[in-house]
């Protein structure tokens, strides 16, 4: 289980974890999560926060529930654009930008940190590309 951050709620803690995952290749497109049950004994949280987790990660279309089966991770649309979450990312990206500035990072740094994070996503989209034929 991960260190609880205090600022943030619970659920979207798990959230991000699991987004984490799933960008970093621990989890790849398709695979089963657990159960509802099953993640809040793993996570120490009570069940109605995952389930308020495993909500908004549908939502989000990050993940879908098949009746009967379970809950998976979702192949991603690159059609589809959530324009509210863009607009989130840009507002966000603005903050850190000024963070970084104040902390007298350079512009090449981020630049760095973007293509390392993009470079382990890419790579993890190849993989599953490769195994899904």
């Amino acid at each position: 289980m991960a260190q609880i951050q205090r600022n943030r709620p619970l659920y979207e803690q798990l959230m991000w974890r699991i987004k984490s995952q799933i960008v970093s290749g621990v989890l790849i497109i398709g695979e089963k999560l657990p159960s509802v049950r099953e993640m809040a004994l793993i996570e120490k949280l009570n069940p109605n926060t995952v389930a308020k987790a495993y909500k908004a990660l549908e939502n989000q279309n990050v993940i879908e529930t098949v009746s009967g089966k379970g809950t998976f991770v979702r192949a991603t649309d690159g059609f589809v654009i959530d324009e509210q979450l863009v607009a989130s990312l840009q507002q966000q990206l603005g903050e850190i930008i000024i963070e970084a500035r104040r902390a007298s990072i350079s512009a090449e740094e981020l630049h760095r940190w973007l293509d390392t994070g993009y470079s382990g996503y890419l790579n993890l989209q190849r993989r599953t590309h490769d195994t899904s034929h």
